[in-house]
């Protein structure tokens, strides 16, 4: 199929997508997902379409990079799985210290009226029946027994229910280091294969760069990605254009935003571009599994890979504003979810054949690009 016949079946796609505001309750946020990521996933059949021919080497490339962030995604997973858990077990140590030390505490008590009573010798029970004592007197002696017996049948229950729940404890603790050991086992299991993984992707870079620099094969490439990139751009962004994404009342509108908006990344430094396909954005330094940011309220319209771009993750903003964030190592947010500014959205990487680590990052307006950097703020 031809670009012209595939960017028409794209805008006819478009008109048939459905976009209401931010959705109310969980509910509708999983209805309104559903429908969206229905609608778009034809539209990225098309977007993959048209990418043209690829060659064995560069499909080959996806594909290890697609294993790459799976196996990022898992590492994370295990990682935050490991911090919530060594919090547990912190938690966990600190209630057995308290009941030690408060069993220890009941412990010395019992035995402090335990030692009593055996100094006693048993012989306030019997002064009832061989002494010749008021009745008065009887009954306050006889109080007074079972008053202290009864405290030392608490203590001594108390001290039984503590035990038992140090025990609990205890086996939580062992159960809880037994499963992040197994977690640690993991995480390192992972991290060698998705070392692997990347010594392989290094080895399909190089064959690419043997192929690219017959000639001016590459020059050729560079230009051909850019002018299919900017042209399906310009349909998704006309496309969103006419939909208009019903942003909440009380949200600033992105356009009031200038200056203002949080970076994608908590240091920005600016790389050249080397004659990279741009689109008018520009290409920070970026160390691989830095966090990626939502710079404004939005919801996520592409989430996908796509050649010269890698991991590429498209949020719409309303008003015609659209940001993008490409090379990412893994990408956290699917097609249809609404992230907030700050939101951690991706992490970075170097995908789609990058040779070091950085975040493409555009903004554009209406089909046109904007400068990017001044509209962060300051500090």
């Amino acid at each position: 199929m031809g670009l012209k016949a595939c960017l028409l079946m794209l805008t006819v796609l478009w008109s048939s997508i459905s976009w209401a505001a931010e959705p109310q309750t969980p509910e509708e946020a999983r209805q309104q997902i559903q429908a969206l990521q229905q609608d778009l996933s034809k539209l990225n059949n098309w977007l993959k379409d048209l990418k043209g021919e690829r060659s064995s080497v560069e499909q080959q490339l996806q594909s290890k990079e697609q294993s790459i962030q799976d196996l990022s995604k898992r590492i994370l997973e295990l990682q935050q799985s490991l911090e919530k858990g060594a919090k547990q077990l912190e938690n966990l140590q600190t209630q057995q210290r308290s009941l030690q030390q408060s069993i220890q505490q009941q412990y010395q008590q019992i035995a402090a009226q335990l030692r009593a009573v055996y100094r006693s010798g048993g012989e306030e029970g019997l002064k009832f029946l061989l002494e010749d004592i008021p009745a008065d007197e009887s009954m306050r002696l006889i109080h007074y027994n079972r008053y202290f017996s009864t405290a030392r049948q608490s203590l001594i229950n108390g001290f039984s229910a503590e035990a038992e729940d140090l025990n609990l404890v205890e086996k939580s603790i062992r159960s809880q280091r037994a499963q992040m050991a197994q977690e640690q086992s993991d995480l390192e299991k992972q991290q060698s294969r998705v070392k692997d993984e990347y010594a392989q992707r290094q080895k399909l870079l190089a064959k690419i760069e043997t192929d690219l620099n017959s000639g001016d094969q590459k020059a050729k490439r560079i230009q051909k990605n850019q002018a299919q990139m900017q042209a399906l751009l310009k349909q998704l962004e006309e496309a969103l254009a006419l939909a208009d994404i019903q942003i909440p009342d009380q949200d600033t509108p992105f356009g009031a935003q200038k200056g203002k908006l949080i970076p994608p990344l908590n240091v920005i430094k600016q790389l050249p571009d080397n004659s990279q396909i741009n689109l008018g954005g520009v290409t920070f330094a970026a160390k691989t599994g830095d966090q990626v940011h939502a710079v404004h309220h939005g919801r996520v319209v592409f989430s996908d890979w796509m050649r010269g771009f890698g991991f590429l993750i498209i949020l719409d903003h309303g008003g015609g504003y659209m940001s993008l964030y490409g090379y990412n190592q893994s990408l956290l947010k699917d097609v249809g979810e609404w992230v907030n500014a700050n939101d951690v959205i991706a992490t970075a990487g170097s995908s789609g054949g990058r040779s070091e680590t950085g975040l493409f990052f555009a903004i554009r307006h209406n089909g046109a690009p904007v400068k990017p950097v001044s509209w962060f703020g300051k500090g």
